[in-house]
């Protein structure tokens, strides 16, 4: 039998006890044996392995661990990136419930030896536990941020700014210029209207006009559509890859924004809306 069976043993129970502990013993169990289920298909160590619940004594730990005789064919990096992958699941799994010192008590209830014998394999809890803080703190300050910040107003104007409008008929677009003059915003006359029948009559179902004029007078705000949905790219490498300067893109993004096709979801974080990855479907 592999000489880390013991170490396997203790470590699956500890975490099982410190999780149903901090949480409740049926979210222990299904965290417990919905992380086993899925980490089959990339780890072998889960299929050389039998558990069983076993609440009928203290020692059990809560289940009991049968091990096939082939997991001798383990080696310790493999058992090491199995035991790393299932605590980094558990923890997601119960990460609100479990608190920030998860690791820290399971290291606590592990034989001593067991703790040296699991660094030795190359699994480092306190890096994972680290990790674990880093990310909490990192959610909380967004959070924070989300709460206290103000929505940033995506034309970077209001309508006080606004001193004279003109309506050039060449671009079919209505100008608006502010006090000094300078042109604050070129408005598409057909979007206008289009958003101010929206807004009475309650309903923004894109029409057969709007798709053609977004496809063939818009090629490229499409193009940059698909690309962030598609290959879940970040929007400065899109840019490059369509070769847009700072005031095309800033146009491509308000453009798309009006069409509520991407909207703000922080100061500097844009997302695609429910109505644009349908859009994108639609062209398929």
């Amino acid at each position: 039998m592999n000489k880390y069976t013991d170490v396997i043993d203790d470590f699956f129970k500890s975490t099982f006890t410190v999780s149903s502990r901090r949480t409740s013993l049926k979210l222990a169990e299904e965290s417990f044996f919905d992380a086993i289920e899925v980490l089959k298909d990339q780890f072998q160590l889960f299929n050389k392995i039998d558990i069983k619940i076993d609440t009928t004594s203290i020692i059990s730990g809560g289940f009991k661990i049968n091990f096939n005789e082939d997991i001798e064919s383990l080696s310790p990096y493999d058992i090491s990136r199995s035991l790393d992958a299932f605590i980094r699941l558990i923890y997601d799994d119960i990460a609100e419930e479990s608190g920030l010192y998860f690791i820290t008590e399971i290291k606590n209830r592990l034989d001593g030896q067991h703790v040296h014998c699991i660094a030795d394999l190359g699994l480092d809890l306190d890096k994972i536990q680290n990790e674990q803080h880093m990310l909490y703190n990192s959610k909380k300050r967004k959070k924070e941020k989300l709460k206290t910040t103000k929505k940033k107003n995506p034309l970077g104007y209001d309508w006080n700014s606004v001193n004279e409008w003109k309506y050039n008929d060449e671009s079919k677009q209505v100008e608006l210029y502010d006090t000094d003059g300078k042109i604050l915003d070129k408005i598409d006359l057909q979007r206008a209207i289009k958003h101010y029948v929206e807004s009475l009559s309650g309903s923004s179902e894109l029409s057969t006009m709007d798709l053609a004029n977004i496809l063939e007078e818009h090629e490229k705000s499409y193009t940059f559509l698909k690309l962030v949905n598609q290959e879940d790219m970040e929007f400065d490498t899109a840019k490059s890859m369509l070769n847009l300067d700072d005031d095309e893109i800033k146009m491509i993004i308000k453009e798309l924004i009006e069409l509520k096709f991407l909207q703000f979801v922080a100061d500097d974080e844009i997302e695609i809306t429910k109505s644009g990855k349908e859009f994108i479907e639609k062209q398929k």
